[in-house]
């Protein structure tokens, strides 16, 4: 979401991954190495799909993942299921 694109994902195949090859516009500066904490994904169904929660996503988005569902699509690992997801983007700042 929300450009609608749906890609099968391998078991143990992160969002991130399965995201670029579907050519979705991921936002990153690390690649998929959890540094840069750009690749923010709101997790909109699916869950329980999803491996649990780790120290990269607590290092760049804190401990709210109960309240915000977002995480980093780059630690997101996919296994046994659908799960659907929307990108976040960061809000760019426009000069006036």
């Amino acid at each position: 979401m929300p450009a609608g694109v749906s890609e099968e994902c391998a078991d143990g195949e992160t969002v991130f991954a399965a995201g670029r090859r579907a050519e979705v516009a991921i936002e990153t500066s690390c690649v998929g190495q959890a540094t840069c904490g750009l690749c923010r994904i709101r997790v909109v169904a699916g869950e329980g799909h999803l491996s649990p929660v780790g120290e990269a996503d607590e290092k760049h988005l804190g401990n709210t993942y109960f309240l915000t569902k977002v995480r980093l699509s780059c630690q997101a690992v996919v296994s046994g299921g659908d799960v659907t997801v929307e990108v976040v983007t960061r809000r760019r700042k426009t000069k006036r």
